[in-house]
């Protein structure tokens, strides 16, 4: 399969473990019309491609891919430079700036913090243009289950960033759980984001358990 194959070994591998593989295969022979579905065909796996299994060491969990043309890049959260931020996009950043004064409004792509070891991962890969959520029962989200435990477990320490009852619901399915190593708010939607994401200070919380273990923290300027 032309779109798995082109990413590292090491997740080639891991996708062969609990057959990944074939579940993947499975979902994308579901989809008849990749012209109408988002992120473009060759941003499905994107996020995958910036970054290896061993090197993740935040996990942040989105839905789904914004549903609008030229939005959605492979990145859960996160949008291409050349279309108008989303609001939970722009919750984000106002967050950022309150926690630890970045401004980063005129970056949409988070490129930069997956290269450093965040994983912003979609518990669904694709999504039909213009209909939120409508891609939820092709089965990526048991397949997105499959990926994490197989890093959990090779990595016991990776601090996994819950935004929203969804999110948290995605954790409680994993196999392994460490409970200290759990960051959990409101999710950063209009909605919710003065109801508990507002003053969650995640990016600073994450690089304060990253100093702990002596890792490397995370540059969230980029």
């Amino acid at each position: 399969m032309k779109l798995i194959n082109e990413l590292d070994q090491e997740w080639i591998d891991l996708f062969l473990k609990k057959d990944i593989y074939k579940d993947i295969e499975s979902i994308l022979n579901k989809i008849e019309d990749f012209e109408n579905v988002y992120p473009p065909q060759e941003d499905i796996f994107r996020v995958f491609k910036i970054i290896k299994p061993k090197d993740i060491k935040v996990v942040i969990i989105g839905q789904d891919p914004y549903h609008g043309p030229q939005q959605a890049n492979g990145i859960a959260f996160s949008v291409s430079n050349n279309v108008k931020t989303p609001p939970s996009l722009k919750n984000i950043f106002k967050e950022l700036k309150s926690d630890l004064d970045i401004d980063h409004f005129n970056n949409n792509d988070l490129l930069g913090w997956v290269k450093q070891g965040v994983f912003l991962i979609n518990s669904c890969l694709t999504v039909k243009k213009g209909e939120p959520n409508s891609h939820k029962n092709l089965g990526w989200d048991k397949v997105i289950l499959k990926i994490l435990d197989e890093i959990n477990n090779f990595n016991k320490d990776i601090i996994y960033c819950l935004w929203g009852n969804y999110a948290k619901k995605i954790y409680n399915s994993l196999v392994y759980k460490n409970e200290k190593k759990i960051i959990f708010s409101a999710h950063p939607s209009p909605f919710s984001f003065k109801n508990g994401f507002e003053k969650s200070n995640p990016f600073s919380k994450i690089n304060l358990m990253l100093k702990s273990t002596n890792q490397k923290e995370i540059n969230w300027e980029y």
